[in-house]
């Protein structure tokens, strides 16, 4: 990859928090760009999900993990961290964020994946 491309790449993410803020099995939220995206620590890997849950818009960093999985605190819908599909239809999703690691830096992309 050539610099210049190397370099606008590298544009679209945002640090958000350094590696040993987020504990293993836990979440934080920040703000990165006009979103609130909650970035989650599960077993070495970092998710990112917008932070509102679609239902009524409970803060998903303050839901429960298990597995690969947050359940938000509000009224326990429950979305996949990797793709943002709620588990038990197809009726609600949220987006979902690339995560890069830039030395000790957790970042975020500021753009969210393009839905499946």
């Amino acid at each position: 990859m050539n610099d210049v491309l190397r370099h606008a790449a590298d544009d679209d993410f945002e640090p958000v928090a350094r590696v040993g803020e987020i504990a293993p099995g836990s979440a934080k939220a920040f703000v990165v760009g006009d979103r609130e995206i909650a970035v989650f620590h599960v077993d070495g890997t970092y998710y990112a999900l917008d932070n509102t849950c679609p239902h009524q818009g409970g803060p998903l960093a303050e839901g429960w993990i298990e597995g690969v999985q947050v359940t938000c605190p509000w009224h326990a819908w429950t979305f996949k961290l990797a793709d943002g599909k709620m588990t038990l239809g197809d009726y609600a999703c949220v987006d979902t964020f690339d995560v890069a690691m830039r030395g000790d830096r957790i970042c975020v992309r500021r753009h969210a994946r393009p839905s499946t």
